[in-house]
């Protein structure tokens, strides 16, 4: 525990954040270091690392525990932050028989469910309230998927497909993993109930509590003979194809779920989750509904005036500049920019186009002689730069 970063600060969030916020950071942090997207060697400790930090900041008990007693408080294995024995062993296997869930004490052949000494135990770590019977922890139903989009297809939204791997129940035991129905027997360690009853000696007396069967994985029921097709999973994986509708000027990160289509088991079906992530454009920046553009022009033309053409996420358009446009200007295309119907920052957004001189072009030598006629006349821009740097060096 000792080489454990503060959660709070894995995710980068304050200690008084709300559940919203820690939603949103995990997120981001989870998209930056998932090992798919971050090939650096430390992505993946990272990806942990915040997954373990979302785990027990989200849970609001588990964020109680661990903003009184730090890392200790959650870890299971430490207690008070003891070094073991005594006391903080009692305390410690006490936490660690299913978090205290149904917990008995005898003393001298009497037992007390909950109540009395258990909620004196319940009142110091949270509550004392009775919690439900351990179930067997699943795995989610839930498909993730990152798809990419261009800078394009964000401004403009609209139907995206692609493919995406899913399991489906088995054809031959819809799931069961067993070959036939009479393959399934009631296991005989915990006769069906999933749970089996533990015994402990402490100096408080016998502790009695409920875990997991260990033979059947709390299932209540053991496969005699696995079904040969899925050989015992329950599952077949299989590449499913779907179109989902991009919103136009979605941001990076964002999730779009969709029900049902997720993992398909014998329990039901899960949802489909899928990450956003925006390609860089080489040519596009946004900043809210705005959108940047660079534009390279002719210095004559911006000096004179003139037609230039600017590219848009909707195409190309001839754009008119007054004479005397600096490099580094920018140029407002009302409407131009995201277009988002929906939501408090909804409408149409502008492009700005910044001017950004190019090298001149070849001109001959009667249209450079001509110019020379102009060469001489003062800057003043230039010339209070001349004066600013001679006072600095003199």
């Amino acid at each position: 525990m000792a080489n454990k970063r503060d959660y709070y600060e894995v995710l980068g969030i304050s200690k008084n954040a709300s559940s919203d916020e820690i939603k949103r950071a995990f997120r981001k942090k989870a998209m930056e270091y998932h090992p798919d997207r971050n090939k650096a060697p430390d992505a993946e400790t990272k990806f942990k690392e915040v997954n373990e930090a979302n785990e027990i900041l989200s849970d609001p008990q588990k964020r109680q525990m661990y903003d009184q007693y730090g890392h200790a408080g959650v870890n299971g294995q430490q207690g008070f932050g003891g070094q073991g024995g005594g006391f903080d062993d009692i305390f410690s296997q006490f936490f660690k028989q299913g978090n205290g869930q149904n917990v008995k004490f005898s003393f001298g052949g009497d037992e007390e469910e909950d109540g009395g000494l258990g909620d004196i135990f319940g009142s110091i770590f949270g509550g004392g309230q009775r919690r439900k019977q351990t179930r067997t922890k699943k795995v989610s139903k839930d498909i993730e998927v990152q798809l990419d989009i261009n800078f394009s297809d964000m401004v403009k939204g609209g139907n995206k497909a692609f493919n995406y791997k899913v399991k489906n129940n088995c054809p031959h035991c819809h799931g069961t993993g067993a070959e036939t129905p009479n393959d399934i027997k009631t296991c005989d360690e915990c006769h069906g109930s999933g749970v089996v009853n533990v015994r402990q000696r402490t100096p408080f007396g016998v502790i009695e509590s409920q875990t997991t069967c260990p033979k059947c994985g709390g299932r209540g029921k053991i496969i005699t003979r696995r079904c040969h097709v899925c050989n015992g999973s329950g599952y077949v994986e299989n590449i499913e194809k779907i179109e989902v509708n991009i919103p136009a000027g979605i941001d990076n990160g964002a999730i779009i779920r969709v029900s049902g289509r997720g993992h398909k088991t014998y329990e039901g079906a899960g949802d489909l989750l899928i990450h956003i992530y925006i390609k860089p454009s080489s040519i596009f920046e946004r900043k809210g509904n705005t959108i940047f553009v660079k534009v390279l022009v002719d210095p004559l033309t911006a000096i004179l005036g003139g037609e230039i053409t600017v590219p848009t996420p909707y195409g190309l358009k001839e754009v008119t500049i007054k004479p005397q446009t600096g490099n580094g200007d920018h140029i407002v295309i009302s409407g131009a920019g995201l277009n988002i119907k929906k939501g408090v920052f909804g409408g149409k957004g502008d492009l700005e186009a910044i001017i950004i001189y190019a090298k001149p072009s070849n001109y001959s030598k009667a249209e450079i002689e001509k110019m020379n006629e102009f060469k001489n006349k003062t800057n003043s821009d230039v010339e209070s730069y001349l004066k600013k740097i001679k006072a600095e060096i003199e």
